[in-house]
């Protein structure tokens, strides 16, 4: 029963926890049937070529069992910010060989900032850079099993994951496929 006059002109695809009523976390969302039919289409769309949608989507996704009236606002926000940046693209430029280009990773955290549970979240960044090159790789955005106990713990606990996860298997490929493309390979083979 939401139309498009319903979707509002929003900056951010997600919406603070703090600014919902107590009542909100407990009342069963209208969407519940429908949420994760919803919510797996956007994380598609997110993990491939939308990395800004990639948090609130997670955070939606972890909470498809126990569907709330917060959810249900925080997904209208959500569906909001797609059908207002629908221009909004992923482009990476790629205009050095690879000689001059290194992969760099990005990494950062939050400290309890999920309200229910006080656990920390995990974001990272890589990218393929050079002096012409900008070219994304990936995003991941990953709430902690467990709660940390100081900024720093959550920042240490980010970058282990960002290196262990995503760094050390982007480098390993880097590093084999890079001779591939610095040398002068015939058309025919290696």
């Amino acid at each position: 029963g939401v139309t498009n006059d319903t979707l509002m002109v929003v900056s951010t695809p997600g919406v603070e926890d703090h600014s919902f009523n107590p009542d909100n976390w407990t009342e069963l969302g209208k969407l519940a049937p429908i949420a994760a039919r919803v919510i797996m289409n956007i994380l598609y769309a997110a993990r491939m070529f939308r990395f800004d949608l990639v948090h609130s989507v997670n955070s939606l996704a972890r909470d498809v069992t126990r569907w709330c009236r917060a959810c249900d606002k925080k997904l209208h926000r959500l569906i909001s910010y797609i059908h207002n940046t629908k221009h909004f693209v992923l482009e990476g430029a790629v205009g050095d060989n690879l000689d001059n280009c290194a992969i760099l990773l990005f990494t950062d955290a939050d400290f309890a900032g999920n309200l229910r549970d006080s656990k920390s979240t995990t974001g990272l960044f890589l990218a393929m850079v050079g002096p012409n090159t900008f070219h994304p790789l990936g995003a991941v955005s990953k709430t902690r099993s467990a709660v940390s106990h100081s900024s720093t713990e959550a920042e240490v606990i980010a970058l282990d994951h960002a290196i262990r996860v995503e760094g050390l298997p982007a480098m390993s490929f880097w590093e084999a496929v890079k001779p591939l493309f610095s040398r002068n390979v015939s058309p025919g083979g290696f």
